[in-house]
């Protein structure tokens, strides 16, 4: 059997501030990790259709 899943945490503080401009900046993916992303996901439809 599984173990139960832990609720997560409430986040409070300074870790609570840190947390919400971590998400605030947009952060690019390079032109090489697109390149990847875009023939993984070829290769997914590919192998479906």
């Amino acid at each position: 059997m599984a173990k139960p899943i832990a609720p997560t945490p409430v986040l409070k503080g300074q870790a609570a501030i840190d947390f919400i401009q971590e998400l605030s900046q947009n952060k690019k993916a390079s032109e090489e990790e697109t390149i990847r992303i875009n023939k993984g996901a070829e290769r997914i439809n590919a192998m479906i259709f």
